[in-house]
């Protein structure tokens, strides 16, 4: 089953929509794995496993990445 990866602005009291990132990526532990590189990309990151998603802050504020079967 292919997988995606989906990123949304999170803070400030607003939630953004997911967005797609990337898709078409063959497996979970490859689209897990690209999604905890591209968080940890940035200085300010980490993980939040009961969520189930990684986070990283940017110039612009702070965002959740996760990655999730296709639909």
């Amino acid at each position: 089953m292919a997988h995606s990866i989906y990123v949304r602005k999170i803070g400030d009291g607003c939630e953004s929509s997911w967005r797609t990132l990337a898709h078409a990526i063959q497996t979970r532990s490859e689209a897990v794995m690209l999604a905890r590189r591209l968080a940890s990309s940035y200085p300010e990151s980490g993980a939040d496993p009961f969520k189930r998603v990684f986070w990283f802050r940017d110039r612009t504020g702070l965002h959740e990445i996760r990655a999730s079967p296709e639909s």
